[in-house]
């Protein structure tokens, strides 16, 4: 049934949502969580990242046990820790109950990503794997937009409990659609993997991931420090978080639109080399200060095609009983880069004295994907696709 794997992708991409919506919780709630709970701003971000922190520990064991049990109960007990999370987090009574609990849900999210990503790669590979990948990419921001309207509206009603209980209900409500998900036969033929990749495969797998991680960093780096930059370039700080939010619409509208193409073009690296390259030019040409309305909406434009080109990579090098420790690997480059990374950006804006420093950073980013690629396409030319399935 041709039809099947897009129904399943539907699943995976309301799971991967339900991950965006429960992040948004602690952010659309934050007013309420200070009054509730005694909070300060720090405390705010200390749970906001609580729930990314995890993945920087928990991707590859996830991966690593991915290999020895069916990725379906996997994804499972992530959505069922996401749900617990929730439940915990509208009846926490302190700072200290409500961190454990963001905790157990960033596990969740963790594991329920890297289970939907290999899972989509499992029904897609060979096949639209570069637009199935941008489709799925769009989940998680599609989750946190539909999470703000929703979840403030809750918190004026019924209070931060019923925010956080939200998350819950959301993840409760995939996994009951999760739970008829088929087996995909190249999945149940891989279910005997190995936990440790040949040399070749893991250099790619680590390189692929850490282009994925690039690319994220450089986002989030403008998404928060663009509108600093517009408003020391003379613009209001309402006209700067305004060509900021309309530079993330773009991107959203690439995401498909660029996954399509990718796929049409069947080079996803050829893809990721050219709009990285732009990327990064429309971004120094932003920090300059050269027709930066332009320069803000060309990058939009230019991030959006870089998420199923990156994410169809892991599928060209590995193994189908190789695929869940890799994207372990994968992940955890990605959550290193998004945990380590805007603090280091940080104390670089600190050392220069300008919001521009940040996004010089993202522009640095964006132009490594480039030999990064270049050494991608090098290692999966000299690798010897028979030694490795043997090996």
């Amino acid at each position: 049934m041709p039809g099947r794997r897009w129904i399943i992708l539907v699943v995976l991409f309301a799971a991967r949502a339900a991950t965006g919506f429960q992040f948004q919780s602690v952010g659309s709630a934050a007013n309420s969580l200070m009054a509730g709970l005694g909070l300060d701003y720090a405390d705010i971000g200390i749970l906001l990242g609580a729930y990314l922190l995890p993945g920087v520990v928990v991707a590859l064991p996830a991966g690593l046990l991915g290999q020895r049990t069916r990725e379906k109960a996997l994804g499972l007990t992530g959505l069922a820790l996401m749900a617990i999370s929730g439940v915990a987090l509208g009846h926490s009574e302190s700072f200290a109950v409500a961190l454990v609990a963001r905790a157990v849900g960033g596990v969740g999210a963790t594991i329920v990503i890297l289970v939907a990503t290999k899972m989509t790669t499992d029904w897609f590979a060979g096949r639209e794997i570069a637009l199935a990948m941008s489709l799925l990419q769009m989940s998680w921001p599609f989750g946190a937009m539909i999470a703000l309207p929703v979840q403030t509206w809750l918190a004026q009603v019924l209070g931060w409990p019923a925010v956080m209980t939200s998350g819950a209900i959301a993840a409760l409500a995939v996994l009951c659609a999760f739970v008829f998900v088929p087996q995909c036969s190249i999945s149940g033929e891989a279910a005997d993997g190995r936990s440790r990749l040949p040399v070749a495969v893991l250099l790619l797998a680590l390189a692929a991931g850490t282009i994925w991680g690039a690319m994220n960093l450089a986002c989030v780096l403008f998404f928060s420090y663009a509108p600093l930059v517009l408003v020391a370039q003379g613009s209001t700080p309402t006209v700067a978080a305004s060509l900021t939010s309309l530079a993330i619409w773009f991107t959203i509208i690439a995401i498909p639109t660029g996954g399509y193409l990718v796929h049409r073009s069947g080079r996803p690296i050829a893809a990721i080399m050219v709009c990285g390259l732009v990327a990064a030019s429309t971004l120094a040409l932003f920090v300059a200060g050269v027709h930066p309305t332009l320069s803000c909406l060309m990058f939009g434009i230019a991030i959006g095609p870089l998420s199923g080109a990156i994410l169809s990579l892991p599928a060209q090098i590995l193994d189908p009983r190789d695929r869940s420790v890799g994207f372990g690997l994968f992940f955890t480059c990605f959550y290193v880069m998004l945990v380590v990374g805007p603090s280091a950006a940080g104390r670089l804006q600190d050392a220069w004295h300008t919001p521009s420093a940040a996004l010089i950073a993202g522009v640095a980013l964006l132009a490594a994907m480039l030999p990064l690629s270049l050494a991608f396409a090098w290692l999966s030319k000299r690798r010897d696709p028979v030694a490795l399935c043997s090996a």
